[in-house]
C-alpha cells in the first residue's frame, strides 16, 4: 500500500492551502467535502498544477457507512491514509442558547467530535496495519475561550481539544 494524504473540508481556504502543500511536495491528496462537485474539482485543479494523484469525496457528515466506504474505496485503490487533516467543521454560527434548535446545536457537535472520531478511527485502523501515520486535529482558539452565540461551537472545539489528547494516549 502506498501512503496518502486524506484532507476535510479541502476545497477552499485553511483546507485547500494545506492539500496544495501536501501536493506540491508530492504527495497523493484525497480531498473530503460535503459537496462531492467541489472535492472534485479541488483534486483536479491539484492534479494540473502539481500532477500528483488525487481524488475528491462527497461526505455525509456523521455518516459512519460513508466514512467506511470512502477509507474501502482509498485500499482498493493501493492507498492508506498515511496522514489525516480534520479540518472540516461546522461553525455553529448565531446559535443563541435561548432560541437555538436543539438538533442545529447538535449538528455541531456531530460533525466536530462524531465525526472527526469516526474518521480518525478509520484512518488510525489502517495506519496500524501499516507502521504509523498522524492525524492532525485543525482546531480553534474557541477549545479555551468562549464567544456569544456559539455555545456548541466553543463546546464541540472544546471536546476536539480531549478527544485529540485521549486518541494521542490510545494510539
Amino acid at each position: 500500500m502506498k501512503p496518502c494524504v486524506f484532507i476535510t473540508g479541502a476545497t477552499n481556504g485553511t483546507g485547500f492551502a494545506i492539500a496544495e502543500r501536501f501536493a506540491k511536495e508530492n504527495h497523493s491528496v484525497f480531498i473530503g467535502s460535503r459537496t462531492a462537485e467541489k472535492a472534485e474539482k479541488a483534486a483536479q485543479m491539484l492534479y494540473e498544477k502539481y500532477a500528483v494523484l488525487t481524488k475528491g469525496y462527497g461526505m455525509k457528515v456523521f455518516d459512519a457507512e460513508n466514512v467506511e466506504s470512502i477509507f474501502a474505496d482509498i485500499r482498493q485503490n493501493g492507498y492508506f491514509v498515511s496522514v489525516l487533516v480534520l479540518n472540516a467543521a461546522n461553525l455553529g454560527i448565531c446559535q443563541n442558547t435561548l432560541t437555538v434548535d436543539i438538533q442545529d446545536f447538535m449538528d455541531v457537535i456531530n460533525t466536530n467530535i462524531g465525526w472527526n472520531f469516526m474518521l480518525a478511527r478509520a484512518a488510525a485502523k489502517g495506519m496500524i496495519d501499516e507502521g504509523g501515520g498522524s492525524i492532525i486535529f485543525i482546531n480553534s482558539n474557541t477549545a479555551y475561550r468562549s464567544i456569544p452565540d456559539r455555545a456548541a461551537y466553543c463546546a464541540s472545539k472544546s471536546g476536539a481539544l480531549g478527544m485529540m489528547r485521549a486518541l494521542a494516549l490510545d494510539l
